[in-house]
């Protein structure tokens, strides 16, 4: 780790040690590089008066992220998403995740509004709530009005969240740089990686200019269908800390006695709130990651109202295709196609076992693929192929992960609004469309004239490249790194050990040394200075640092 980041934020690394060991994660401390912010003695007093003992560790870790504040209650979140990293029984405790908090005081929430849009709120606004709509740890909501009359909700930053969660971040990258560095799980999941595009997303999510783009690039996508609809954003009143959009009223989707009271057809509902997040994944590439029931409302007409924009997923053209073989697969019980597409979509660092991995699809078969289409839950076939991944060691892009999510999410609602309707015979059609779009004369052609373009591209600069390697060549300046795994942490322990031989040996030689001199009586300087008294005291100083530093690193 980074001395100056380290010891910047030496209290919220003690803090973060502190938490994990209280709830019974002490070994992480080990493994995280945190153990030397709290002395072992310590966090084995803190282990033994553990009060959520009873607790499994998912849900201790639930607690863990939730006592540890809003950055890590989001990264818990986001790894609620990752099946292909995380044990079921973890994703489905982080799943569960409250980001909730208590409101910012009403003086604070208009000092924001006035610092950001340099104005008195009484001229913003007609009319303004003081008790919020709703308040989480980036934010709160409050309803307004404008001169005009229209009413609005107005999205406001908590103050000082910006600080806390770079504070956060930083020791999230220096704990991932470690695992790298020294593990060979962190290495493979490239923790670093998993961090940095966290650290986007959260950072995307205090951009409150980012939600309102991607309220409007999804409105754009659904321009022609007036079954969905999405707030409009004021601009005019609108910054990076605030965020005006239009005040839609509707009935939360998952209040189905008062949708069932004013005579709403469930199963309209259903199919509309499926065929919107179908083709905000398939078609357009551009999603809603967080389509939970807080999120969803239905209108007059049976029309879908979407809210909250702060997360969204981005799934390019290639993905996308790769993701729709996936599903054309399941459909087809092709478990053959469905290990291709797995691959496919998938980073491996190795040799996998094509045949146990066959297995594995073909035990799925028979929970999933043979059943009748109404009956197949496609997120959850999708989650338990993640999980496959993982046992393969098959890196699945977050992409994906997070695409899953939103499925599930979304089939847990629709299983209560229609229970006979599946995910997996609305996305067939979906499927089938893109993939007969995929095979038109004029796509294959369009991908014909791009891949020669690129041909040539290679072929323009090949003579240079080889031109380039033979210099190497010739200037005998051509090399191959070899990386030994796991010898830095065997160096890392040698050198520990070799410093502390090379202390005891000094300390030895200084209590001799002492007692020699202390013999001396024909010197008058030595005889009036306590030459033997001084060595002891420094060789018992340098014994007892010895001991102190090995009782900490806890090897011994």
């Amino acid at each position: 780790m980074q001395l100056r980041r380290r010891y910047r934020h030496f209290n919220r690394f003690r803090e973060v040690a502190n938490v994990l060991a209280k709830h019974g994660f002490s070994y992480l401390l080990d493994q995280t590089g945190l153990v030397e912010f709290l002395p072992r003695a310590q966090w084995k007093n803190m282990k033994e008066r553990e009060e959520t003992a009873k607790l499994s560790a998912p849900e201790r870790m639930v607690l863990v992220l939730e006592e540890l504040g809003p950055t890590f209650i989001k990264l818990g979140q986001i790894l609620s998403t990752r099946a292909d990293l995380l044990p079921e029984s973890y994703t489905r405790a982080l799943a569960r995740l409250q980001d909730k908090v208590p409101p910012v005081e009403h003086s604070r929430v208009v000092k924001v509004i006035e610092e950001e849009l340099g104005k008195p709120l009484e001229t913003l606004f007609a009319s303004f709530e003081t008790e919020p709509l709703a308040s989480a740890s980036i934010g709160q909501v409050h309803l307004a009005s404008l001169e005009s009359g229209e009413k609005v909700v107005v999205k406001v930053q908590r103050p000082g969240i910006p600080q806390v969660i770079e504070t956060d971040l930083d020791i999230l990258f220096e704990v991932a740089r470690w695992l790298e560095q020294r593990t060979s799980w962190g290495k493979f999941y490239q923790v670093m990686d998993i961090v940095e595009e966290f650290a986007r997303s959260i950072r995307a999510e205090l951009d409150f200019t980012q939600e309102g783009r991607n309220a409007e690039r999804i409105a754009h996508n659904f321009a022609d269908d007036p079954d969905v609809v999405i707030p409009r954003v004021y601009w005019e009143l609108s910054s990076k800390k605030i965020l005006v959009m239009e005040y839609v009223e509707g009935i939360k989707i998952s209040n189905l006695d008062t949708l069932r009271h004013q005579g709403y057809d469930l199963k309209t509902v259903a199919r509309r709130v499926v065929s919107a997040v179908l083709k905000q994944t398939f078609e357009d590439g551009f999603f809603h990651a967080d389509p939970h029931p807080g999120n969803v409302a239905v209108l007059p007409g049976e029309k879908i109202l979407f809210l909250d924009f702060g997360q969204v997923g981005r799934i390019d053209e290639w993905l996308r295709e790769r993701f729709i073989d996936l599903i054309v697969a399941m459909a087809r019980q092709d478990v053959g196609g469905v290990v291709r597409a797995v691959l496919h979509i998938g980073i491996t660092n190795g040799r996998v076992d094509i045949r146990a991995l066959r297995r594995e699809v073909f035990r799925l078969k028979n929970k999933y693929y043979e059943l009748p289409m109404s009956q197949i839950n496609l997120g959850e076939a999708v989650g338990e192929l993640l999980r496959i991944s993982r046992q393969f060691r098959i890196r699945i892009p977050p992409e994906i992960s997070l695409m899953a999510k939103a499925l599930l999410t979304v089939e847990a609602l629709v299983q209560r609004l229609d229970p006979q309707l599946s995910l997996m015979e609305v996305a067939e059609p979906f499927g089938k469309k893109l993939l007969r779009r995929r095979l038109s004369p004029r796509e294959i052609g369009r991908r014909i004239w791009e891949q020669i373009m690129e041909f040539s591209g290679l072929l323009s600069e090949l003579p240079e490249r080889l031109e380039q390697l033979l210099d190497l060549l010739e200037e005998g300046n051509l090399t191959v790194n070899l990386e030994h795994q796991g010898l830095r942490a065997f160096m890392n322990h040698l050198n520990t050990v070799s410093n502390r031989i090379c202390l005891s040996i000094v300390i030895g030689s200084v209590i001799i040394g002492s007692s020699l001199l202390a013999q001396k009586t024909a010197s008058s300087f030595l005889a009036r200075v306590p030459v033997a008294e001084i060595g002891f005291l420094v060789a018992v100083l340098m014994g007892f640092w010895l001991i102190i530093s090995i009782v900490r690193s806890g090897r011994f």
